[in-house]
């Protein structure tokens, strides 16, 4: 049961990380520019902070990862569940274990 605990926590850091490193690229988009590639001049101006392109790929892996990290926390809610009701049938009567 704790290995199941163990594996669902484990995955949420992994997601957490992953999200950490999405946001950090989108962060960056756009903030290096390549020595051979002119300033624009005049160009239509854009609403928002994203440019098109890698930003796509990034939020699409963002949402990917809030998925896995959202199963993740509903395996952990489920074993907290399964223990939970496990100490419900094992303790004695009028025994309260929250003291």
């Amino acid at each position: 049961m704790f290995s199941i605990i163990a594996t669902a926590a484990n995955g949420m850091a992994t997601q957490a990380q992953r999200i950490e490193a999405v946001a950090q690229d989108i962060a960056a988009i756009g903030t290096t520019a390549t020595p051979n590639e002119p300033e624009p001049q005049g160009g239509p101006v854009r609403i928002g902070a994203l440019p098109l392109g890698d930003a796509t790929q990034s939020i699409v892996t963002l949402v990917e990862a809030e998925q896995a990290y959202k199963m993740n926390a509903l395996v952990l809610a489920t074993a907290v569940g399964m223990i939970d009701t496990l100490l419900d049938v094992v303790q004695p009567a009028g025994y309260d274990r929250r003291r």
